[in-house]
């Protein structure tokens, strides 16, 4: 099963891929832009040329996409490497590269305002690679990179804008421009942007790591049970953690055996030993859970049964009988159509105080039921070989049920191995 320690690692690296999938997206960006920028410079099939006030601002343009591209290309072959060793990426390496990635932008506009000496770039296009890369960088999976990233984006360009408002606008037409405010306000709309890219990153962050919790309880609860918890069981007691805690609780244990089993077994090959414990397991599993039990081992010819438990219930005695009489009616009728000989059984059921939780290790944990209502109920089942019954239980569980018509006698006062008082043992007629 995997650990914490190794879920982490594995983490990382998947961390690692998610910013080298990012970095490869601006490169495909920064490509496209490229030759976008150096076909447009000479063909002008943009209608862009007229705008710039100097032709030396379009070659600008492709220096900057020029450098911005290599600078990811080199980021890009770095984190290959790290993929290829099977290495992750620290955050102290993905904040640098952050940093030194969202200064680009900042730098174009800044370049092409000082070439042209023109408030224009305030509003051009080239400010929304800020958001971009402030939106993309939810990849990373970090709160603190895309807020950075925010914070970055919104002190660059108001600084940009306070400059342009202070330096490059003459004073007698700054009433011509927009007001200051609005680009500040732009500015702090780039923060808001990072805080959320950074909250849909936690939020993607805490899924994948609820996730693997919940695989964790869900391989714990398979381990313990193997395949014999239903799935509604399995989801129930994930969400119910504490079911599997050792504790005190009350509950109903029934034990059953397959009467003459050995000497069948002894007069047959292992292929129809195994087929015929199949065709009469199987349909007294399907019974089990379908009245809320579960099956805690098989013993050869019988197994165990808890009702109540791991997950609690107020009426698990009834689940419990009511499982019993449908087992016995079941075995009579899979003799009737002939999957199975003529079959005898011995259940015993009683209720009370149990101790639950698990023993073992990490390597072979197991789900312990403890106590003396487990003894008493295998007693029972044990007496049942005595009697030639089929269903006993003792008159205190009597009491906690409804029979619904069912004839039940009592076998009078017995004495049951390893207890000091006789206990009324009551048997179902079937």
């Amino acid at each position: 099963m995997i650990n914490n320690i190794t879920f982490k690692k594995e983490f990382e690296f998947e961390k690692t891929l998610s910013e080298y999938k990012r970095v490869k997206i601006i490169c495909y960006l920064l490509a496209i832009g490229m030759v976008v920028s150096i076909l447009n410079n000479y063909l002008d099939f943009l209608d862009l040329q007229k705008f710039f006030k100097f032709k030396t601002s379009g070659y600008a343009i492709i220096i900057w996409v020029f450098f911005f591209l290599n600078y990811e290309l080199i980021f890009l072959f770095l984190l290959r490497r790290y993929i290829k060793n099977k290495l992750s990426i620290n955050d102290h390496v993905k904040l640098a590269h952050t940093l030194i990635e969202i200064i680009f932008p900042g730098i174009l506009m800044f370049m092409l305002t000082v070439i042209e000496e023109r408030a224009v770039y305030l509003d051009a296009p080239y400010f929304l690679t800020y958001f971009l890369l402030i939106a993309i960088s939810s990849l990373q999976l970090n709160f603190k990179l895309s807020f950075f990233l925010g914070i970055m984006a919104a002190l660059q360009y108001s600084a940009l804008t306070y400059y342009i408002y202070n330096y490059i606008i003459p004073a007698n037409d700054i009433k011509s421009h927009m007001p200051i405010a609005s680009y500040y306000v732009r500015a702090v709309m780039m923060l808001f942007t990072g805080a959320a890219s950074g909250m849909i990153a936690t939020e993607i962050n805490n899924r994948v790591q609820n996730s693997f919790k919940q695989l964790v309880e869900k391989q714990k609860i398979i381990n313990l049970f193997g395949q014999q918890v239903s799935r509604e069981i399995v989801d129930e007691l994930i969400q119910r953690k504490d079911e599997l805690d050792v504790k005190r609780v009350n509950a109903t244990i029934m034990f059953l055996d397959i009467r003459n089993f050995s000497t069948y077994a002894e007069t047959k090959d292992p292929q129809e030993i195994i087929e015929f414990q199949n065709n009469i397991f199987d349909p007294l599993i399907e019974i089990i859970s379908k009245h809320k039990g579960l099956v805690n081992q098989f013993m050869g010819d019988g197994f165990m049964a808890s009702f109540g438990i791991p997950l609690q219930s107020t009426n698990h005695e009834q689940n419990a009988f009511n499982a019993g009489l449908e087992i016995i009616n079941k075995i009579k009728v899979l003799a009737e159509v002939g999957v199975i000989p003529i079959t005898r059984v011995g259940i015993g059921i009683h209720s009370g105080e149990v101790i639950t939780g698990n023993i073992g290790n990490d390597i072979r944990k197991q789900y312990s039921i403890a106590g003396t209502t487990v003894i008493t109920a295998a007693r029972l089942e044990q007496m049942n070989k005595e009697y030639r019954t089929q269903f006993l239980f003792t008159k205190e569980f009597l009491s906690k049920i409804k029979t619904n018509g069912q004839v039940v006698e009592s076998l009078g006062k017995v004495s049951i191995k390893g207890f000091e008082k006789p206990v009324e043992v009551m048997c179902v007629k079937v």
